[in-house]
């Protein structure tokens, strides 16, 4: 019993933050698993994230048991801290986006109802603006534009160039269809993005509203 003690002991004394990060780890891939097997075949993407993600940790977890009996407490707390801050900032920035949000329907941050009755969104880059200004912060690195009471929007073209950038339609489509193009206007080529609400129940709408002619009729339409 007492050897039995000293191993438990020395597998989780003295506790570090890598010792709270694995056993969260550790109980959230048992949940995936349990989900894995008592829900469809799509759940199983949950244990097939968290599995991997747990052996890492527990990889890292050994030489942490190791290193502790080297290495002052503090010394180990410090170099984990900032190992977790490091990775969390690098994920962060690997993660962050520059998203456009379009609604419809009332905001709910404000009393004004806002309605376009538009089944479509139109963003084109022709503007010779510097449009990132008009964006705000978004978490630590992303950044945010709210768009209401329209569905056309000109950006700068260098916005073009993003590659984080997103176009979030509004939720209450359920659906959407997404091309972006160049349209060639007075012999300039300018980027734009369309973005369309699908309609299951007229599907023959759905192939017209696709087509290359519809979508220069509506861009013809904005840019004169």
């Amino acid at each position: 019993m007492e050897k039995f003690k000293k191993i438990l002991k020395g597998l989780f004394f003295p506790v570090t933050l890598l010792t709270i990060i694995t056993i969260l780890s550790i109980i959230i891939t048992i949940q995936a698993i349990y989900i894995a097997f008592t829900n469809d075949h799509t759940a199983a993407i949950y244990a097939a994230i968290t599995i991997p993600i747990t052996v890492f940790l527990i990889f890292l977890y050994i030489i942490d048991r190791v290193l502790i009996k080297r290495v002052a407490y503090y010394k180990m707390m410090l170099a984990e801290i900032a190992v977790a801050i490091f990775i969390f900032l690098v994920f962060s920035y690997q993660n962050s986006s520059t998203d456009i949000n379009f609604y419809t329907n009332q905001d709910s941050s404000t009393d004004i109802n806002f309605h376009t009755n538009q089944d479509y969104i139109l963003v084109i880059f022709d503007s010779n603006e510097n449009s990132l200004e008009k964006f705000n912060k978004k978490w630590l690195f992303g950044r945010e534009l709210n768009v209401y009471g329209t569905n056309t929007l000109h950006l700068d073209r260098s916005m073009s160039k993003r590659k984080d950038l997103r176009i979030i339609e509004p939720k209450e489509w359920m659906g959407s269809y997404y091309d972006r193009g160049k349209y060639y206007f007075e012999g300039d080529s300018i980027e734009y993005i369309y973005s369309m609400k699908e309609f299951r129940e007229i599907p023959n709408t759905n192939f017209l509203r696709q087509s290359e002619v519809y979508i220069d009729s509506l861009l013809k339409q904005e840019m004169h």
